[in-house]
């Protein structure tokens, strides 16, 4: 793994406990798979369509609502994601909403735990990309591990989004639209007596 990738790793772990609580809240962990739509949109089910029995693979799978949603589709799910922590807490809700999903730590840009063409699907998306220092071997690792003829889902955010600087006040532009990056930021502030500039985390546009 890259030093990148491990730092976005560590800070990860740290914060997930947080993360996950506000997941926690929402509560919408725990229906997902009764109601696919509350983490698929109308275009995604579309697509998807039936894929009950289907071997399917959620690539940066961070709350894991989408991998319950495609559980709950009937698809045999098999979850990846760079925080051993949120895999965890994960493997927790499956297990009391009976869902038999398969967890596995990897870094999406080498997927070298995974075969070749094992999965029917592959999906990624909701901010998994902006953590990944470089897209090709990341899509080529998805690919990878997509059967001919599979589909391969990808749902991003626009870069757009990401030039803004959060002020209360409203919006201002903090980055060119062609800075790539990366952007360092601390993600120790978002955990309480955590020391300053403890988990430096890196963000590619």
């Amino acid at each position: 793994m890259n030093e990148i990738h491990e730092a976005n790793r560590k800070g990860w772990d740290a914060v997930s406990p947080h993360w996950q609580a506000k997941v926690d809240v929402a509560k919408e962990w725990r229906r997902c798979h009764i109601d696919p739509s509350l983490a698929l949109n109308e275009q995604e089910l579309k697509y998807l369509g039936d894929i009950s029995g289907k071997n399917a693979c959620v690539l940066g799978s961070g709350d894991n609502l989408v991998a319950f949603a495609l559980a709950g589709l009937g698809a045999k799910v098999t979850s990846v994601d760079i925080s051993q922590k949120q895999l965890d807490i994960a493997a927790e809700r499956a297990t009391e909403l009976g869902l038999d999903t398969i967890f596995i730590r990897a870094d999406v840009a080498d997927l070298s735990s995974l075969s070749d063409e094992a999965f029917d699907v592959v999906y990624t998306g909701g901010h998994v990309a902006v953590w990944v220092s470089d897209l090709r071997k990341y899509y080529w690792e998805a690919c990878r591990i997509l059967r001919r003829g599979g589909m391969f889902i990808v749902n991003e955010y626009h870069p757009f989004r990401r030039i803004w600087k959060e002020l209360p006040e409203g919006l201002e532009i903090e980055f060119g639209y062609f800075e790539s990056g990366p952007h360092v930021y601390d993600r120790s502030e978002e955990i309480p007596g955590a020391e300053a500039g403890s988990l430096p985390s890196y963000e590619f546009h």
